[in-house]
């Protein structure tokens, strides 16, 4: 009964979340009460992400960490972001054992850069929404859960990604129309399609295929076509 009183607790304090902001704090609760030191909510790369500032939500994580994770091109080969992608099961890491399979110049970075701000072990929690979006939340510090915490955790971040999702919906932005071409072109880029693929489809040039895209950009207040697709399936203004 005590866990069930738990979880009703978990799920009221949840569904009261009124902005991202809410959620931040929230997470920062849990991260020290846990006596763990960053928290990381995020969209799992749907397209070629090579950028973990491109999929991050909600994090603590140091600017300067992810300045370098994304400078050293660490998101690439991500042995983490691979297993999240084949499975929605949470599971503990250690920053030694799970990159045992990544070159070893590249391993020793990632080892050396998660050791340096104390985040070598923790978890990850494979989540989704209800529109089908996949996400994962994450805490890092210096030690693993256990089967009960991760549990706890997985229901955590199932509820936090779900609302996240309606407070992205419920986000006010003003009116944009997009074109039809400008929409086929973010759809086909994130489905993988490069530029001369996407201009052989719609006939066109490949110049003219970047003015839309370059247009969609601005329209989603973007500087990346990266930024541009993650936010536009976000949002639902396109689905793959």
């Amino acid at each position: 009964m005590k866990l069930v009183a738990e979880f009703d607790r978990i799920e009221e304090i949840a569904g009261g979340f009124k902005t991202h902001y809410d959620v931040f704090k929230y997470m920062k609760a849990l991260t020290q009460e846990l006596e763990m030191n960053a928290f990381l909510i995020m969209t799992l790369p749907t397209v070629d992400i090579v950028e973990i500032g491109a999929t991050k939500i909600i994090t603590n994580w140091p600017a300067e960490m992810v300045d370098y994770y994304d400078g050293h091109n660490l998101l690439i080969d991500s042995p983490v972001i691979r297993r999240m992608l084949r499975s929605t099961s949470p599971f503990n890491y250690d920053v030694d054992i799970i990159n045992a399979t990544r070159g070893e110049g590249k391993k020793a970075t990632v080892v050396e850069l998660f050791k340096r701000h104390r985040m070598e072990k923790g978890a990850y929690f494979p989540v989704h929404d209800a529109a089908g979006g996949r996400g994962a939340m994450s805490i890092s510090g210096e030690r693993n859960f256990s089967m009960i915490e991760l549990a706890k955790l997985l229901f955590i971040a199932t509820l936090i990604y779900d609302r996240l999702s309606q407070l992205t919906l419920k986000e006010q932005h003003p009116p944009v129309e997009f074109t039809r071409n400008e929409l086929d072109c973010l759809r086909m880029t994130a489905a993988g399609k490069k530029g001369h693929e996407i201009a052989n489809a719609l006939g066109v040039s490949e110049h003219v295929v970047n003015n839309h895209i370059s247009s969609a950009i601005k329209k989603l207040g973007c500087t990346t076509r990266t930024q541009a697709v993650v936010n536009a399936l976000r949002l639902n203004i396109i689905r793959c």
